[in-house]
């Protein structure tokens, strides 16, 4: 059993399975536009993959990344700090510091 859910994963892939999909997407649960835009998007991005067009499939992944900073309580932090923590590379320093950061997002 993971010690925290949100960061921990029983399996060793890297890979999301069908759990964290259903766990990903339901901000979206509802909204049918905004999932066939979603999905297109995928799609796209399978196209890109697929036919093995590795630039602008890493180019897609990057813009998406970038999307996803915005939306961050990382902001306050920096991208770097975003980047080493989605890419699994923090330190335990790091850890620390984002764990406060957390914290004082939480105070009123």
């Amino acid at each position: 059993m993971p010690d925290n859910v949100t960061t921990d994963c029983e399996s060793e892939s890297p890979f999301p399975d069908e759990l964290d999909w259903q766990i990903a997407f339901e901000p979206i649960a509802g909204r049918p536009r905004d999932v066939l835009t979603l999905a297109i998007r995928f799609a796209a991005l399978k196209q890109l993959v697929s036919g093995l067009k590795k630039r602008e499939a890493i180019a897609a992944i990057d813009g998406a990344i970038d999307s996803l900073y915005e939306h961050s309580d990382f902001r306050s932090a920096g991208r770097e700090l975003f980047l080493t923590a989605i890419e699994g590379k923090l330190t335990p320093d790091k850890e620390d510091m984002i764990h406060e950061l957390g914290d004082q997002n939480l105070e009123p």
